[in-house]
């Protein structure tokens, strides 16, 4: 009986061991998750942004910071600030840049002058301070190109020009109209962007995904439609720098296509992001996993979804499975419109 009694203490104990290793590694586990060092701002209202976390779709800050209202928001270098675009003070309806605190909206830093940009469209880097934005030239409407500037105002630079050269696949000779929707690659040497072009010999428009050093040298077409507007959208890179995702019309349906950088192939998934039948208006990649932010097409941006996808070792992009809802509408009671993704540093100390 003794004997029995002791081989019962020692499964006990055995058991109890195993439980509890089990429940440290389920909470070493779900540390690692809370802590996904990223973050997502978007929309709520016309003059309030949210800030996401990716792992646990909890709602960090709602911030609205003091200016006219919100044109456009990403997150900027490491998260550190907000960058927004709003209309400037003054009457005239410039859409300009401002940073501000990330929580707050406090420390208001206009970064751009409505003397010389109506900004349209940005994206920051994830290895610095700088800011990648599409403007339209104060005075001269028919100048709409991209531009970089540092945070802080400095760094200023000019990327694309109206009637430059660019080569279309096929070898086709064609001059840049206009150029929209910038995006840096995750390691900051590349920038993607949708162009508007014109063949030289016969004047026929070409929409393309373009992509050029940072610097605005080697501006290469990777996907170009002889059209005059397929409208690209959302233009991003996914973490490993593979592929651009984006939206784009197709006659009267907007598709979600992913372009293979390297060899120009493309894959439609557009029917992975289709909710209610409902296709999306807005995504944008995560910076450190395989994951994709989007909304469906409803006003203010509605719930926050997010889609997981694997690349193959033949470089097939695959989504994994069906999306899930990050952030609701139902239960916050707020929008998520318009999400964008950046690098936040985290103290795992």
């Amino acid at each position: 009986m003794k004997k029995y009694t002791s081989f019962l203490f020692m499964i006990l104990i055995a058991v109890s061991t195993l439980v509890s290793c089990q429940k440290d590694e389920e909470e070493d586990q779900e540390t690692t998750e809370i802590l996904d060092n990223s973050l997502i701002i978007a929309q709520s209202t016309v003059s309030q942004y949210v800030i996401v976390s990716p792992s646990t779709g909890i709602v960090l800050a709602k911030v609205q910071p003091n200016v006219i209202g919100l044109e456009d928001w990403v997150l900027g270098y490491m998260s550190q600030k907000a960058v927004i675009t709003s209309k400037e003070p003054g009457g005239s309806f410039v859409k300009v840049i401002y940073t501000c605190s990330r929580t707050t909206g406090d420390n208001l830093f206009q970064v751009t002058s409505e003397d010389d940009f109506d900004v349209m469209q940005m994206d920051v880097s994830l290895v610095g301070p700088n800011i990648v934005f599409a403007a339209q030239e104060v005075g001269n409407e028919s100048n709409d190109q991209i531009h970089r500037i540092n945070e802080d105002g400095s760094g200023y630079q000019q990327l694309t020009f109206k009637d430059e050269g660019v080569v279309c696949p096929g070898r086709v000779a064609t001059k840049m109209v206009f150029a929209y929707m910038p995006c840096w690659s995750p390691n900051g040497t590349k920038i993607a962007f949708n162009g508007k072009l014109r063949e030289i010999d016969t004047n026929h428009p070409h929409d393309a995904v373009i992509i050029m050093d940072s610097n605005g040298n080697n501006k290469q077409v990777l996907f170009s439609v002889p059209m005059e507007e397929a409208n690209y959208k959302d233009i991003c890179w996914t973490h490993d720098g593979k592929f651009l995702i984006f939206l784009m019309n197709e006659g009267n349906d907007v598709k979600v296509k992913v372009l293979n950088v390297d060899n120009q192939a493309m894959t439609d998934i557009s029917s992975h992001l289709m909710v209610n039948g409902l296709h999306t208006t807005n995504l944008w990649s995560s910076p450190n996993s395989n994951k994709i932010a989007f909304n469906k097409y409803e006003p203010g941006g509605g719930d926050l979804y997010v889609i997981g996808y694997s690349v193959t070792d033949t470089d097939q992009f695959v989504i994994n499975s069906g999306y899930t809802i990050l952030a609701s509408h139902a239960v916050t009671g707020l929008h998520f419109g318009k999400p964008n993704w950046q690098i936040f540093p985290i103290d795992n100390n």
